[in-house]
């Protein structure tokens, strides 16, 4: 199987939080900041972090880009990382793609909201942009539970799904596994990285070609070869649908079955 270039994910199951004292918030972007400085030194060229590791006012949100910008610059790699951001309309759930040149990121907004986060914005626009020669999506945990959001993407011509998560550590294996079905189902690879969670790279096939379990600090962190693989043949955009009817009718027919017998009153 061909590869393409090296990718590193971290987590650090360690939330930010308004409660989190600054020394104690501080160390834990001083880690994420490591891990990727040791990753990149390894060899990786994209490098994807968890979501929402922090929640932040704009200042400070603000602040945390003008440093993963310069990290991306110094290091010269794409990195991905969960954030929330709180202003006067609302909190919001993001994911943030850094490029190597220091500019500014790309910005994708969470889409479907967990019950935790129902307070949250929720979004509706994509995010495909290229990455080291390949069309990358951008979505967070729970967006990829839900096919219709993975068949966009896959109708947009992603190649890779970029996907930040945070897990509930019962159900790590399961919204890991939920999301390399979306690959299957769109023929694109995905990267996912989760706090509380396992990281995992898949490829189109549903392959897990590398996994690892998340951690307290200093985190975990996985390395492993970018899935490159021709074009898989989806078969979704026309099954799907075609088995929802075949449901549909034959819910029906049982329905109907089911009426013509009941017994007649009086026999």
């Amino acid at each position: 199987m061909q590869t393409g270039p090296l990718a590193g994910l971290v987590a650090i199951d360690d939330f930010i939080g308004p409660a989190t004292p600054p020394a104690r918030a501080q160390a834990i972007w001083d880690q994420y900041a490591r891990h990727v400085e040791q990753l990149a030194w390894q060899g990786a060229q994209l490098l994807l972090l968890p979501e929402k590791i922090a929640v932040l006012s704009p200042v400070q949100a603000a602040a945390v880009q003008q440093r993963f910008r310069a990290l991306a610059r110094r290091t010269g790699t794409w990195i991905t990382l969960g954030i929330g951001v709180q202003d006067s309309d609302g909190r919001r759930n993001l994911a943030w793609l850094f490029p190597p040149d220091g500019t500014a990121p790309a910005s994708y907004q969470k889409h479907h909201l967990a019950p935790p986060e129902r307070d949250f914005l929720a979004g509706g626009a994509y995010a495909v942009q290229p990455v080291a020669g390949r069309a990358m999506g951008l979505a967070i945990c729970k967006d990829m539970h839900f096919a219709a959001l993975g068949h966009a993407y896959g109708a947009a011509g992603a190649g890779v799904m970029l996907v930040p998560a945070w897990d509930f550590q019962l159900d790590a294996w399961m919204g890991a596994r939920m999301t390399v079905v979306r690959g299957v189902e769109n023929g694109y690879a995905v990267l996912r990285a989760a706090r509380e969670g396992v990281l995992t790279v898949s490829d189109a096939y549903g392959r897990v070609l590398a996994e690892r379990a998340s951690s307290a600090m200093p985190g975990s962190t996985l390395l492993a070869p970018l899935p490159v693989a021709a074009p898989v043949a989806s078969w979704s955009g026309w099954l799907a649908p075609l088995l929802g009817w075949l449901c549909v009718v034959l819910g029906m027919l049982l329905l109907c079955a089911g009426r013509r017998s009941q017994p007649v009153a009086g026999d």
